[in-house]
């Protein structure tokens, strides 16, 4: 009966009516049930992608992926929630301690570009961290040469 409804409710014609017997024993329910989802596999079967917006889909950029210093440490073992956040404080520049009236900055290590902070939470962007990593790898193998 449900069923019917929600197609007369929105228009459906080509459905095969189901009586209201038949949602009410067990067997009959179950056979009704796959009458519906046959149904929406031939009404799916039948639609057709448009061309034009599978295009547009196709040409837009990645998502950007943002991820908390847990779920990046459990997606990435290879650093721990500890070294994380230590790679996210030595990230920007910073003063270090004054000594004979001079004062010195620390500078950054460059993966302020990856993070972002909203309210306490800190966010970090996955492909722009793995791109720093990636660029201190070219780093350090340019100094050794």
């Amino acid at each position: 009966m449900l069923i019917n409804n929600f197609f007369k409710e929105y228009g459906v014609k080509n459905f095969p009516a189901i009586s209201p017997a038949t949602h009410l024993s067990g067997r009959c329910r179950t056979a009704g049930r796959s009458a519906f989802f046959s149904f929406l596999q031939e009404t799916n079967q039948r639609a057709k992608p448009a061309t034009a917006s599978a295009t547009a889909f196709a040409q837009m950029p990645p998502a950007i992926t943002w991820l908390t210093v847990a779920q990046m440490a459990v997606k990435y073992p290879a650093w721990s929630e500890n070294s994380l956040r230590a790679l996210i404080f030595a990230s920007k520049d910073r003063v270090a301690a004054v000594r004979k009236g001079t004062q010195n900055i620390i500078p950054g290590n460059g993966l302020a570009a990856a993070i972002r902070r909203v309210g306490r939470r800190v966010l970090i962007n996955e492909k722009e961290f793995l791109d720093w990593v990636d660029q201190q790898g070219i780093k350090e193998r340019q100094a050794r040469c």
